[in-house]
């Protein structure tokens, strides 16, 4: 019964106990608009390729919900941010001396039967020196 007290109560007065309870992640509503965090890295002939954060070192792989924070954030921790990813892709991407982060909004279209994403890629910071 204390079981069933600890699950409801939290969800009824709408608090959460984590890890017991987590009803906001599943009440809230979605949209067909999906806001993706994405890195570039651009070396110094001007070729871009975008990174897999998954194929990062472990330290950098979560780096999606970091890159999210960063819209309220303030310039310098923009910069702090980029740096390390920076550093990280050079790693994964030898030659990189640019390193863009770009906001991509996604969103759900129905074509010719099939539903596919269309996306708006948009530059939203750099750092970096493309004559590195």
């Amino acid at each position: 019964m204390s079981a069933l007290f600890l699950l409801l109560v939290p969800g009824i007065i709408g608090i959460d106990f984590w890890p017991l309870t987590a009803w906001r992640l599943f009440s809230q509503a979605r949209t067909d608009l999906q806001t993706n965090w994405e890195i570039d890295a651009v070396d110094a002939r001007g070729r871009t390729a975008t990174l897999d954060l998954d194929r990062l070192p472990f330290g950098y792989q979560l780096a999606e919900w970091t890159l999210a924070e960063l819209e309220t954030s303030t310039n310098p921790r923009r910069n702090e941010v980029c740096a390390a990813l920076l550093e990280a892709a050079a790693k994964e991407r030898p030659g990189t001396v640019l390193l863009n982060i770009v906001r991509n909004d996604r969103w759900l279209v129905r074509r010719d039967g099939k539903w596919v994403f269309e996306s708006d890629r948009l530059l939203f910071h750099s750092c970096g020196s493309p004559n590195r």
